[in-house]
């Protein structure tokens, strides 16, 4: 989820990446849509894109919130949902959700403890937030203006778009940051999950060679993973009681590969 004012190109970016992306600007989203269409048995956005983008979700509105928010919750669970009374559908497409936010004088969020609470009450459910990968700051971009148009040679979007579609399918990023990335007890399977995911990103996008230090890996890609999961979990430990147990901060950290000795093993049939 990324979170900022009017103006800072959260849209833009998302409309302009790929074709294989779809964008839901705010108003009311359906079952059918999202999902599978119980009366023509079309397959919905879920299914049949790469990302998926809810737009405007301040404004956002369903006619019954669990007919959406339950399956939405099993398939950023696992992959899949059920809808209709139809059969399991798997997709690995993204989610990203994008909403304005209010911010204060100092251009700070004027809840920051409860980053939701401008956002429709179902949003403050926990058990769909703890789902939810990480929230991106955006109230930290700059409102996009003129200057900032680029005037030297660069990358199509579209090319761009296909360069990390691609890199989806290679599992040597997850394999290094589950290699190298140590947990403390306090942090739980979600915040792993989650953590895991948003550091295989940053791999992708800044070390798509993987030549780099446990340091760099460190700096440019764990600690920010964690800051985007650490902004979900100062939500839930301000909206449930529940999560306290575990402390507000998680504890993470970069890690040599662990070296496993083989050994040989007679079997005697």
């Amino acid at each position: 989820m990324e979170l900022a004012p009017k103006g800072t190109g959260k849209s833009f970016f998302f409309e302009n990446i790929s074709s294989k992306v779809s964008l839901i600007s705010g108003g009311k989203v359906t079952p059918a849509q999202l999902f599978i269409n119980g009366r023509t048995k079309e397959v919905g956005l879920l299914g049949r894109h790469e990302v998926v983008v809810l737009d405007e979700v301040q404004s956002l509105t369903f006619d019954n919130p669990e007919e959406v928010i339950g399956p939405l919750k099993n398939y950023l669970a696992s992959g899949r949902y059920n809808c209709s009374g139809f059969a399991d559908i798997s997709s690995d497409c993204g989610l990203v959700m994008l909403a304005n936010i209010e911010l204060d004088e100092q251009l700070q969020p004027r809840n920051e403890d409860n980053l939701m609470a401008n956002l429709p009450k179902f949003f403050t459910e926990t058990a769909l937030l703890d789902r939810l990968s990480g929230i991106i700051p955006g109230w930290k971009i700059p409102k996009f203006q003129r200057e900032m148009v680029a005037s030297q040679v660069g990358l199509k979007m579209d090319f761009f778009g296909e360069a990390l579609l691609s890199l989806r399918q290679d599992n040597r990023f997850i394999s290094y940051v589950q290699q190298h990335t140590h947990f403390e007890k306090n942090v739980t399977i979600r915040d792993q999950n989650a953590i895991l995911k948003s550091a295989s990103g940053f791999l992708k996008i800044l070390y798509p060679h993987l030549e780099l230090t446990l340091m760099d890996y460190e700096d440019d890609c764990l600690k920010p993973a964690c800051k985007l999961r650490q902004a979900i979990r100062n939500s839930l430990y301000y909206l449930d009681d529940e999560f306290r147990q575990l402390g507000r901060e998680i504890h993470v950290e970069a890690k040599q590969q662990s070296i496993s000795t083989t050994k040989n093993i007679l079997v005697v049939w």
